[in-house]
């Protein structure tokens, strides 16, 4: 499994079988040696696991690359994006639809998801990535910087992010400026958790 300390956000795996099954424990992370508490996969978790080979991961191996799950079409707007990610350091990985993307983030921690407004958009709200994402619980999806591309909305609306659960809008005109409005969105989401940030860390 693949653990994320929250203390200095760094990652690494360890063997499903050091864990014991239904249980919890705590280790050190290998970067800060601040203590990370890691529970053991459930039965229901290992029959599911049991299922999906290891090829379907979205990734192998991971250093301290952040990670993006691209959920839009490969054309020259998806690939645009993949590459202004890229430049910026982010490991991607494209979705064949939400089912794929869904699965993917279940077994892997993602740091950005970037969805297109038109992606798998014929199946149902309910069963949609995005969806998906608006029910995480906090803990999780404060983790996650999601990105909304759209025809609907100027780019850095903040209300309609807010409305969306997203936390940013950009426009598909400007999909090639996306590296430049990502970098200033992510900025300052920082700056905004970094008190809260600090504290979790003062008294986790």
């Amino acid at each position: 499994m693949q653990i994320t300390c929250r203390a200095c956000q760094g990652k690494f795996r360890i063997a499903d079988e050091k864990i014991p099954e239904n249980k919890s424990v705590n280790i050190s992370c290998p970067k800060c040696k601040k203590k990370i508490r890691v529970n053991g996969r459930s039965s229901e978790q290992e029959k599911e696991k049991s299922v999906t080979s290891t090829g379907e991961l979205p990734f192998d191996v991971l250093g301290d690359e952040q990670t993006a799950l691209l959920c839009c079409n490969q054309d020259s707007s998806g690939s645009s994006i993949q590459n202004s990610l890229a430049e910026i350091g982010f490991k991607t990985v494209f979705a064949n639809d939400s089912a794929d993307a869904i699965k993917m983030s279940r077994f892997h921690p993602f740091d950005v998801v970037v969805i297109d407004d038109a992606f798998d958009s014929e199946i149902e709200t309910s069963k949609h990535i995005y969806n998906h994402l608006k029910l995480l619980p906090m803990t999780s999806r404060r983790n996650i910087f999601v990105a909304f591309i759209s025809n609907n909305y100027r780019t850095n609306d903040h209300m309609g992010a807010y409305c969306q659960s997203v936390n940013l809008i950009v426009n598909r005109k400007q999909v090639p400026e996306f590296k430049t409005v990502f970098n200033q969105a992510i900025k300052e989401n920082d700056t905004f958790y970094a008190v809260y940030n600090e504290t979790f860390k003062k008294y986790a």
